[in-house]
């Protein structure tokens, strides 16, 4: 077992230049591309006796790196798209004052929608995620993530309609 780590790792220290290399092409920083290349031989090592051949590391080592690099500008992308929703958000609503009995009354319906409905609903609504982007995260069709969210906002509004009439003001099941 300790030969075989050993030898794996001989044969990830001559691909370097070359992950390097590819590594550049890729993000074109080169403090970037040495974090990649790192993630990709972290992974490798992690695998173990998994990758029984050099035949199959190149290829597998650089579809490691490329996926990872993928994954890193999907995160940066939806954080930098968040962070813009946000900052309108916050300036829609120093706009336009909201009544705390309001806010209440929303985050208690909201709290009381199905763990389906609050997932879709958030993703779509709040950090204005696509149909089929939301689609692709859940692993479900894009007609499912559609009735859900059709669903989940009739049942919001209902039970919005339910509190306004009530006039009742629970705590979320968090602060109980």
């Amino acid at each position: 077992m300790l030969r075989s780590f050993f030898g794996s790792r001989r044969r990830i220290e001559k691909l370097i230049p070359d992950l390097k290399a590819y590594a550049t092409a890729l993000c074109g920083d080169r403090d970037q591309a040495d974090d990649l290349v790192q993630e990709a031989i972290a992974r490798a090592l992690q695998s173990g006796p998994s990758l029984k051949s050099a035949d199959e590391l190149r290829p597998w080592l650089f579809r490691v790196l490329r996926n990872f690099f993928f994954d890193e500008q999907r995160k940066k992308t939806v954080r930098r798209e968040y962070f813009t929703q946000e900052k309108r958000w916050v300036s829609e609503v120093n706009d336009q004052v909201l009544d705390p009995e309001d806010t209440l009354a929303i985050r208690n319906a909201y709290e009381e929608l199905s763990a389906d409905h609050r997932e879709v609903l958030a993703l779509v609504d709040i950090l204005g995620l696509r149909y089929k982007e939301v689609a692709e995260l859940l692993n479900i069709s894009q007609g499912t993530v559609m009735s859900r969210i059709s669903r989940g906002r009739q049942a919001l509004l209902a039970r919005l309609e339910d509190n306004t009439e009530e006039k009742i003001v629970k705590f979320p099941h968090k602060y109980r």
